[in-house]
């Protein structure tokens, strides 16, 4: 590699370095960023490329689909479509053995479609599942796996944040991707319930027995349930096929379905007042602003990565070692698993995107495949220790120590792995969707 790659990937280091000592992400960015540019190219550039940076960030009409996304998952949350979504899972559901975490899972999978992030269906199933749960007898360790695994879905299911913002970052259709993430999505919807079968078959002491009452519910009711989804699958439907049916481009979808959602809102019984609806956008604005200076730090640190040609140098370090390009995504799933420990989602995302994303494409892994791939590996973040922002916030909101929620959960770590390597060796699997639908 030439001097500038290996520059480039010594501050690479540091920036990681950085973060795990608890200096801000994008202050880590940026800082190095700039010192690498400033380095490779003098003051000038360094000022030139931080400038035009965020001016191409804060006027890019594709990133503009990111903020309205996340005021689509504020106002879903607070207009309780959350609990109409468990309730109407639980009425499907509840005749099973287990039922109740297999209504988690399909909740999560739901509310997915327009919360676009972990977090929100953390906070909003810990609080609704967990006490019916407990009530109910379902084995602790059980209950807080499947609540804090299950809330993932989100990050697979349209319209995910993440997903929107590798593919931005990476250059490649949102559409496709988003796509892509269904399949993935449905895929682990069913591993999940699969897997929560098997456990209960195995210790039957997890789950307890059927209740007269779960099994007393009628087609009728079932039939009213389903009115409780209404709302959140006309969001979805009117996200995913309005792109794909050319009534608008996938980057308008956020923008129609902030109105639509906002518009509900307001329209339904014991609607959201005015100021009700500025406490939404202002959670989604601050959400947004957080975000946004690193996502400029990422577009700058991208820069940096092509300047010096250290994608191109890792490429030929490959070649010329022989390495299999399997054993190449091996090395990376170490990797983000490490990003995992003492970083969340969205951070290792940009931080990484710029190296790892060329490189895996450029050794024949199908770019969408690569794409939905690192985010469940991102995403394991949020369940591995010691950071485990998912585990944590199902700690806060339940008031119990981590170490139990982390005790729960790292049955599906493995899980998530399993999908991973799903996702490396049999990547059509990832696929069909947008396949099916011509995309691809």
């Amino acid at each position: 590699m030439t001097s500038s790659a290996i520059l480039c990937l010594i501050l690479f280091g540091v920036m990681i370095v950085l973060v795990l000592v608890g200096i801000p992400v994008y202050v880590s960015i940026l800082l190095c960023s700039v010192i690498g540019l400033w380095i490779l190219g003098g003051s000038q550039m360094a000022l030139t490329q931080l400038s035009t940076g965020i001016l191409t960030i804060a006027s890019s009409y594709d990133y503009a689909v990111i903020p309205l996304f996340i005021l689509v998952g504020v106002m879903a949350g607070i207009t309780g479509m959350a609990e109409g979504t468990f309730d109407a899972a639980k009425t499907w559901l509840g005749w099973a053995r287990g039922g109740l975490l297999y209504t988690v899972v399909i909740a999560n999978a739901i509310f997915g479609a327009c919360s676009g992030v972990s977090t929100a269906g953390t906070v909003v199933f810990s609080k609704i599942a967990a006490p019916q749960l407990k009530k109910q007898g379902y084995d602790e360790k059980i209950t807080l796996g499947c609540i804090t695994a299950s809330s993932c879905l989100s990050t697979l299911i349209p319209p995910s944040i993440a997903i929107l913002t590798l593919c931005l970052l990476a250059n490649i259709s949102i559409g496709t991707g988003l796509m892509a993430g269904l399949s993935a999505g449905i895929l682990m919807v069913v591993m999940l319930c699969v897997f929560i079968f098997i456990r209960a078959r195995i210790n039957k002491n997890l789950v307890p027995p059927v209740t007269e009452a779960d099994r007393s519910v009628t087609w009728r009711d079932r039939g009213r349930a389903l009115g409780l989804l209404i709302p959140i699958l006309a969001i979805f439907v009117l996200i995913v096929l309005g792109s794909f049916l050319g009534w608008f481009p996938a980057t308008v979808g956020g923008g129609i379905a902030s109105v639509a959602i906002m518009i509900y809102a307001v329209a339904k019984p014991n609607g959201l007042n005015f100021k009700q609806l500025l406490v939404g956008i202002r959670e989604a604005s601050t959400t947004f602003a957080g975000l946004f200076l690193i996502l400029v730090g990422g577009s700058l640190f991208s820069r940096l990565v092509t300047i010096s040609g250290l994608a191109s140098g890792l490429l030929s370090l490959i070649d010329n070692l022989g390495v299999a390009p399997w054993m190449v995504f091996m090395i990376v799933i170490i990797f983000y698993i490490l990003c995992g420990c003492v970083m969340n989602c969205m951070t290792i995302i940009i931080i990484t995107i710029p190296i790892v994303f060329p490189m895996l494409t450029a050794v024949g892994f199908n770019p969408f495949a690569v794409c939905i791939i690192l985010v469940l590996l991102a995403e394991l973040g949020g369940i591995t220790p010691p950071f485990g922002l998912s585990v944590f916030m199902v700690s806060n909101v339940l008031r119990i120590s981590p170490k139990k929620v982390f005790g729960g959960s790292w049955p599906f770590l493995i899980l998530f792995l399993a999908m991973v390597m799903i996702g490396v060796f049999f990547p059509k699997i990832f696929l069909w969707l947008p396949t099916l639908i011509g995309a691809i």
